[in-house]
């Protein structure tokens, strides 16, 4: 393949030429593209692909609102974000532990001229929150069936208009041969006619390839067919997108693709009065647009841990370990204050903080659900003191486990280990408490 990618010029000074300046142009301008003449590593069509990769993963702003590919950060409205106070394009910047929290800046101005001040930042948390649970809203079963049902209208509609346009056709042509026929039947000697109905059939000739070519550009729009086997897929997406999104498996970057390819951009500008808000304008790759506003939390609120958090500890905290709690938590997709995941202790904490008891049956038999015992139910169905039983623990007899820092010892206790404890009490005496 044989490319000219750019234009020279070249540069004249008294008469003489001292160099040349060739000017980089973008494709749609290049003069000569001549395929095949050369054979290459790269299909043409490969190439192409590999240049919009190549776009798309560019670090700067591109037309479709997109900045370069999804990164692996936390900010979910990365490269989609604008400032509704001045329009200038609004990044996200990353504090905190590890990253784990983010705001979104409007400091643009301030990068291009360090006198003027940052015009305004906000959490990112609460707007991610509301954008995604505005988007898994949109995406239910009666929106997407109504999306469907306006797809067929529109198919219906295409339909139609398929049928105009060969009426319109089927007419070009007709007057086209018949010009042709009224031509064909005119005496040679009658040539002041013969001129006439040759420009007329002319004319009639250029009408039905307008046509032609008219209705074959309006056919290079793929007309969208929807069966009933495709229709049951796109309405399982009300069930499987809100899954999908929770999964403890799915990554940042993998959200961002998703909000990318149902949003184009999204406008956010501040609300001080009557309460701290921020209100967010959503526009959507269908041109459609809508509109929501979430509170705005100050420091305090950002470092408290949500209702929402609390709420399901205490549902989860009757019969659980603090561990069980903190994988079912995560297994919600629920984070901690700091973005990240639960565990044990941080559940702790939390049950500590609000008061959260657990009332579960096997407090007072000293034996849980999942089979543990408590040192002292232990020490009872052995016949042992309780000295006896840590200093089990301690010498690897028995495997135990704290659920919090300085709490109660837990023991499981399996067949073997029974035997083997059986064995230890008839070998030594042991005096009960």
């Amino acid at each position: 393949m044989f490319m000219v990618e750019g234009a020279q010029d070249l540069c004249v000074e008294s008469g003489q030429v001292i160099g040349v300046k060739t000017q980089q142009l973008p494709q749609s301008e290049w003069k000569v593209v001549i395929h095949d003449t050369h054979r290459a590593y790269l299909s043409w069509t490969e190439y192409l692909e590999n240049q919009e990769q190549l776009k798309r993963n560019y670090g700067l702003t591109m037309p479709s609102g997109r900045i370069g590919s999804a990164r692996s950060g936390s900010a979910l409205l990365q490269g989609l974000v604008i400032c509704g106070k001045c329009g200038r394009r609004m990044s996200p910047r990353y504090y905190g532990d590890s990253g784990h929290r983010a705001n979104y800046e409007c400091n643009q101005r301030r990068k291009q001229n360090g006198q003027f001040p940052m015009c305004w930042s906000v959490a990112a948390a609460a707007i991610d929150e509301g954008v995604a649970a505005h988007v898994l809203e949109a995406l239910t079963n009666e929106q997407l069936d109504l999306s469907i049902a306006v797809l067929e209208h529109l198919d219906q509609q295409a339909i139609d208009l398929e049928h105009q346009w060969q009426l319109k056709l089927e007419k070009a042509r007709y007057e086209a041969e018949r010009a042709e026929r009224q031509y064909n039947l005119v005496e040679p000697e009658n040539r002041l006619v013969a001129r006439t109905l040759e420009k007329r059939w002319n004319e009639k000739l250029q009408e039905l390839a307008t046509v032609e070519g008219a209705y074959e550009k309006a056919t290079q729009v793929e007309r969208l067919e929807i069966n009933e086997q495709q229709r049951q897929q796109i309405l399982r997406l009300a069930s499987d997108l809100p899954a999908l999104w929770h999964s403890v498996t799915t990554t940042a970057s993998e959200r961002k693709e998703m909000l990318g390819l149902l949003i184009k951009q999204v406008a956010i500008s501040p609300i001080e009065s009557p309460t701290r808000q921020t209100r967010i304008a959503i526009l959507w790759h269908t041109g459609a647009t809508s509109e929501l506003i979430v509170n705005r939390p100050t420091s305090k609120q950002k470092r408290q841990t949500p209702t929402e958090i609390i709420d399901a500890v205490r549902e989860l905290a009757d019969g659980r370990t603090d561990a069980q709690i903190a994988e079912l938590l995560n297994q919600r997709g629920l984070l901690t204050t700091k973005k990240r995941q639960f565990t044990k202790n941080s559940v702790n904490w939390i049950r500590w903080k609000f008061k959260i008891s657990k009332t579960a049956p096997n407090v007072l038999t000293g034996i849980r659900d999942d089979g543990c015992y408590s040192t002292k139910a232990l020490a009872e169905k052995l016949g042992v003191s309780i000295h006896t039983i840590h200093y089990w623990r301690q010498k690897g007899v028995l495997v135990a486990h704290q659920e919090y820092q300085r709490g109660s010892w837990w023991y499981r206790v399996t067949p073997e280990v029974l035997k083997i404890l059986h064995t230890k009490i008839r070998r030594v005496s042991v005096k009960s408490d």
